[in-house]
């Protein structure tokens, strides 16, 4: 064996140097990356050497900047580089902001990780060993690269050294092709970053493309994370500027970052919990329906039937509410919590009572939410208190917990001497039993540390005075790194009645679990307008499988209440808020596993990791509701879905409602969906247990337990259970249950033998019920030759009852159900067959903590018609011809052929992956880049399938906006919303967000001579065709109705101003043709809505 190289090892003790071999260097400021640095750039430059202190690394560079490595756990580092000294804790935005991301300083870890790891040095790096780790740094160019040892593999590279500039540090990192990127926050409609870059900012910007509660934190399905060690914003580029780099940058004079080296993203995100601490589990009245609205300062003013706004009420009376300063001389009835005031139908109270009447779940409640309104119309804050707290135990008689929005502080100035109006946290929670907050802009501020050091200080208050010793519980916008401990994330105020409202939430959803907050929840139906009976529907329904349902009622065109509409629509909303009742155990526990690691709203690759969809915008809109039900919700009018990925060609997935069985490994097409239904899918091998149907945690019934079935294979389910409410949990206080089933095969022809066991229940908490009766629902296809209950170690068979009628009468018997309806308030308005068959076995009541559940069914069977199954090729059946390309868009591509009679529909391989159940002649592929290749073939179906047609490969169209000049620069004489500057208006980003000030400062008024300017440089004289204004996404406030502009070569000389031009009030991209030559252009903005300006973007043409 030739030796190329000698390599010097060395295990350095604290103190001792390693010093590079003396080599010829660069000067740190030479470009050696030209394609990615500005000349401006500061480099690192080379090592000099490495030192092994007390507590850390250090690194000295070439260049002024010196670095530190801290050894955290085997595979988890802290990386610092600076000019200037070690910073525990990056410096807040506020002084005073005390609040911490992390939840200890790097004195507080484990010192053994350090000292197992060592240094050794080659010719041409340091390396840092780890216990499963190794750090190598470049001696020439100080890059960094991370192999994990357990994989053996090299799993981060630096593709340039660490540059400083303009008071910003960029790190780039090599971008591999099979690489895939997470993370980064609640992004508005986005959860896969690959090839695309992202804001760490808080836009404020509600809609697609805004970031409310950004995170600086990412990972990679190489197998690392990175949470940058800031309160400052940056931006993180995936590879849509220069696709083989990850640049990330941060507004910091410093460099430093955490990384977690782990294959598994589960680890990566249980490391980064570690780190700033677990998301809070949420209590179980929280999984139901909450009412929000303000109680406590409108009037209520009778109307007529026809006006706008009015509400028909239990009087039989129509009522329209008006805000004091709007009341103008109009005799209202002013609305309360308790209708003290002979004003009981406009109270809170009153809103309880109606769902109770609808027989409507419902779990908290929060009365006070609206600007100004308060609790209480007494004379001072404690009588306030005490109508609060006679509020909260009306509620809590009715199973309803009472939570508050806050808008001021949570003090009074003068704790001695409160003055009404004033806010006192600590009392309310200890004298009126609050449980929960909701914290909105007008107090959280633009979040950064100021939003985390405000949950933190009310997370504080409740600690210290609840007597229940609830678990706080706080929802918030503005969210950052180390939120996911004190609170959970909504996405912030937006307009409902719109199919896009939906649509755009399902990948935000996702993505704020895989940025570490599994705790996310939006408006029903939005906040504001509304007014659409599919679309509240449609919200309420893949509602039902997410954490947290708001219903802000008081602010849109109508209620949103679940029973606003007809009665159709009050009973499907009534039916899905009691499915997610009936889950309440499945669920509970998921929101255990979401605590260490696994979200409650799953992306399709964390439970499916090999399958190439699941990364990609094939699974953009569908989701695992923890490991066994795959959700794909409605978002568009169409009375069929499309695109639904379910995964694994190995797997067969059920219709939840129907029982209908589907092969797993396709993208389906034309599933029915109608107004009932949303696509539910259980993974068959699923153990899902529940309970009976209730409305509220007070009415589950905790003497029994039931599980719904559907064997295949080797399962398993762990189910969480605890007191639903208290920190008590955190102490131990919580118990577990594994369930397991197996079948076997006992001949090919025959049926199986199916295994289940219930172990005993580990655990106790206060409140326990311990004898329990067991009810267990397996679906099957046969009737069982014998069920078999193991007492004493030996099998003992169970009584089979003749009829429904004795099952239900007696215990340890079993009966096979043929139209076993398992969501029963579905079946008066589905239009399809509901029926099941099951095998419904009663056992008596046990100990559970005492004692086990072993049962054995044999001839056990659950096989049916598998739609999608692949059947083999039927050589009679034709393959589709004339397979052509029939329209090519820069994202999409339409193909099209000619019918086969003898086909029932058509599948289509696009990419290697089949999308299946396609009807009709024409099939369209949306999605893609620009100018990318892709390839498909086709077939028929029909008892077999045809052969496959030759391959055809097809080219997505060049870049729409490649004549669109870059760099523009723009300014506006009106200030501008924080976070909202006119600079986003030229950026290119359809996704970002130009706002003026949300106060009067922002606000245009022609007739004071308040006309808005704005002026647009493109850097030199251009020939432009046109100008296009793309307002935002709701076409709300700011939006452009009626504009002028003039035109400039030098800025000095000006064309007269345009005529008056109108643009229509919607979200639609503005087209202004232009056809001159100039450099500048003045817009100015005569009118618009609610006389704000906005925009996305605004783009300038090149003449071609």
């Amino acid at each position: 064996m030739l030796l190329l190289s000698i390599i010097w090892l060395a295990t350095v003790a604290p103190g001792v140097k390693l010093h590079r071999n003396t080599k010829a260097t660069l000067p740190t400021t030479i470009n050696t990356f030209p394609s990615i640095m500005d000349p401006l750039e500061i480099t690192l430059g080379g090592i000099k050497s490495i030192e092994k202190a007390k507590d850390h690394f250090a690194i000295e560079y070439d260049s002024a900047y010196s670095g530190r490595l801290y050894i955290l756990n085997g595979h988890t580092f802290r990386y610092f580089v600076s000019k200037d000294d070690f910073i525990d804790f990056p410096e807040p935005r506020n002084e005073e902001d005390v609040a911490k991301m992390v939840l200890k300083s790097v004195d507080e870890y484990d010192t053994v990780p350090l000292e197992i790891s060592t240094v050794e040095e080659t010719e041409e790096s340091f390396i840092i060993d780890a216990e499963h780790i190794k750090v190598y740094f470049d001696k020439e160019n100080g890059t960094m690269k991370v192999k994990d040892k357990r994989t053996d593999k090299k799993v981060m590279q630096e593709g340039k050294p660490l540059s400083f500039v303009n008071n910003k540090t960029i790190q780039v990192l090599v971008h591999h092709k099979d690489e895939h990127f997470f993370g980064g926050g609640m992004q508005n409609g986005r959860f896969a970053h690959k090839g695309e870059s992202i804001q760490i900012v808080n836009t404020n910007n509600w809609i697609d493309g805004g970031v409310t509660s950004p995170n600086p934190f990412y990972w990679s399905t190489y197998g690392y994370g990175v949470m940058r060690n800031t309160w400052q914003s940056g931006l993180y580029d995936f590879g849509s500027k220069i696709d083989k780099y990850v640049t990330t940058t941060h507004k910091e004079k410093y460099f430093d970052a955490f990384y977690f080296i782990s294959p598994h993203p589960k680890d990566i995100l249980l490391d980064y919990f570690h780190l700033t601490g677990r998301p809070i589990l949420l209590p179980e009245y929280a999984f139901y329906q909450a009412h929000l609205n303000a109680f406590n300062r409108d009037y209520w003013v009778e109307v007529t039937a026809g006006t706008q706004g009015a509400i028909l009420y239990e009087d039989g009376k129509y009522y329209k509410s008006y805000q004091p300063k709007d009341l103008g001389n109009k005799t209202g009835i002013l609305e309360s919590l308790n209708g003290e005031l002979n004003n009981y139908q406009f109270s809170a109270r009153a809103m309880i009572d109606r769902y109770v009447n609808h027989d409507m779940p419902l779990g908290w409640f929060i009365p006070n939410d609206g600007y100004g309104s308060g609790y209480g119309q007494t004379d001072s804050l404690q009588g306030d208190i005490q109508n609060l707290k006679e509020f909260a135990i009306y509620a809590r008689k009715q199973g309803v917990e009472v939570a508050l929005w806050t808008e001021s502080n949570l003090e009074p100035k003068d704790p001695e001497n409160p003055k009404k109006g004033e806010r006192d946290l600590s009392r309310e929670v200890s004298e009126a039993d609050v449980v929960a907050l909701k914290c909105d802009v007008a107090w959280i501020g633009y979040g950064y540390s100021f939003g985390l050091n405000a949950v933190e200080k009310a997370t504080k208050i409740f600690d210290s005075s609840t007597k229940r010793a609830a678990r706080p519980f706080i929802i918030m916008v503005d969210g950052w790194a180390g939120t996911q401990r004190y609170a959970g994330i909504w996405s912030g105020d937006q307009s409902g009645g719109e199919w896009e409202y939906i649509r755009f939430h399902i990948p935000t959803y996702i993505g704020s679990g895989l940025s570490g907050q599994p705790v996310v929840g939006s408006d029903m139906d939005g906040i504001y307008r509304g007014g659409k009976k599919e679309v509240n529907i449609r919200d309420y329904q893949w509602k039902a499988f997410t954490p947290l349902q708001l219903n802000m009622d008081g602010w849109g065109s109508v209620p949103k209440t679940p029973f606003t509409f007809d009665n159709e629509a009050t009973y499907l909303n009534r039916a899905y808020l009691k499915l997610k009742s009936v889950l309440m155990p499945y669920t509970y526990s998921i929101n255990y596993e979401s605590i260490r690691g696994s979200p409650m709203v799953r992306a399709m690759f964390l439970e499916f990791p090999e399958e190439t969809p699941a990364y990609t915008n094939d699974s953009k809109y569908q989701y695992m509701w923890g490991p066994n039900i795959l959700v794909a919700p409605v978002y568009t009018p169409d009375p069929s879905s499309n695109g639904i990925y379910l995964p694994n060609p190995q797997q067969v997935w059920i219709d939840f409602f129907t029982g209908d069985m589907y092969q797993g490994g396709k993208i389906y097409n034309n599933f029915k969906t109608p107004l009932w239904k949303i696509p539910v899918f259980i993974k068959n091998g699923a153990i899902i247990p529940t309970t009976e149907p209730n409305n509220n945690p007070s009415e589950i019934k905790r003497d029994s337990r039931s599980f719904y079935l559907y064997p295949s294979g080797s399962s398993n389910f762990e189910v969480y259970e605890d007191d639903g409410i208290s920190v008590e949990y955190e102490k131990g206080h919580f118990a577990k249950t594994k369930v397991k089933m197996a079948t076997t095969e006992s001949n090919k022809n025959e049926p199986d033998d199916l295994y289940v066991s219930i172990e005993e229940t580990k655990g106790k908490y206060k409140g326990m019920v311990n004898e329990r009766r067991t009810l267990i629902k397996i679906m099957t296809s046969v009737e069982p030759k014998e069920v078999e209950i193991m007492s004493h170690g030996q099998y003992i068979p169970l009584k089979k009852a003749e009829s429904e009628a004795e099952y239900h009468a007696k215990e340890d018997v079993y009966f096979v159900k043929d139209d076993e309806i398992v969501i029963p308030f579905m079946q008066d308005i589905a239009a399809e067959n509901l029926t099941q068959k099951f095998l419904l076995i009663k056992l008596k009541t046990i100990d559970v903590t005492k004692e086990k559940v072993h049962l054995k069914v044999t001839g056990f069977e659950n096989k049916r018609k598998v739609f999608g199954k692949d059947n083999g090729v039927n050589s009679s059946l034709p393959t589709p011809t004339n397979f052509t390309l029939h329209e090519a868009t820069p994202t999409s591509l339409t193909l099209s052929w000619d019918e086969v009679k003898e086909a029932k529909y058509y599948e289509i391989e696009r990419d290697g992956y089949i999308f299946s159940n396609i009807i009709g002649k024409k099939f369209s592929f949306h999605g893609f880049k620009y100018v990318t290749e892709h390839s498909f073939r086709i077939r028929s179906v029909n008892d077999g399938e045809s052969e496959w047609s030759d391959i055809l490969s097809s080219f997505t169209k060049e870049d729409p906006y490649k004549n669109t000049l870059k760099d523009v620069k723009v300014s506006c004489n009106f200030p501008c919303q924080p976070n909202q500057e006119i600079c986003k208006l030229t950026d290119g980003d359809a996704n970002s967000l130009w706002h003026t000030h949300w106060g009067t400062p922002g606000k245009l008024c022609p007739v004071k001579g308040k006309v808005m300017k704005l002026n647009f440089d493109l850097g030199k004289v251009h020939e432009v065709e046109k100008m296009e204004y793309l307002p935002r996404e709701d076409a709300g406030n700011g939006t452009f109705l009626l504009i002028q502009y003039r035109l400039s070569s030098d800025g000095q000389n000006w064309t007269p101003l345009s005529p008056k031009i109108y643009l229509k009030h919607d979200a639609e991209t503005k087209t202004i043709k232009l056809d001159s030559a100039f450099r500048y252009i003045d817009v100015h903005v005569l009118d618009s809505v609610g006389s704000f300006g906005s925009g996305k973007l605004v783009r300038f043409y090149k003449k071609i």
